[in-house]
């Protein structure tokens, strides 16, 4: 972990045991991820990272619905697509007829690199509980 760390340009990880666990602790680059990502990482809510993570290539609004297992029309309009939209994470197609039949939403620079780092937090965050659940010796 150190020499990836240092291969990266990061400060050298922190190793700990607290309350019996172990705790290894990496620091981003300071500003890194947010000068990215336009700061949208408080912003976005658990249903607009669903719709991201399922959202592959121009997929109409039924599209997207169907692969997030959604039946309600407005709910999904209100809960994902237009807070989606107002963070830059996806964009129409058709920006100029947001009513046309032919209407499919892809996913921005802004919202692959959001994707990006919610997948590298992720594997952080599955390396945690990796370490942590290993029996002790």
């Amino acid at each position: 972990m150190t020499e990836l760390c240092r291969e990266r340009g990061l400060m050298p990880p922190e190793f700990r045991l607290d309350m019996g666990c172990f705790i290894l602790t990496i620091r981003r680059k300071p500003g890194a991820f947010a000068q990215d990502t336009g700061q949208v990482t408080g912003q976005v809510t658990g249903q607009v990272q669903r719709l991201l993570a399922v959202c592959e290539g121009p997929l109409s609004r039924s599209e997207l619905q169907e692969r997030l297992g959604l039946k309600h029309r407005d709910s999904f309009n209100e809960a994902y697509l237009q807070p989606a939209l107002a963070a830059g994470i996806i964009e129409m197609t058709i920006p100029d007829k947001p009513r046309s039949s032919k209407q499919k939403y892809r996913v921005t620079a802004k919202g692959r690199t959001f994707r990006e780092q919610l997948q590298h937090d992720s594997r952080i965050e599955n390396l945690y509980y990796q370490v942590k659940q290993e029996p002790r010796q």
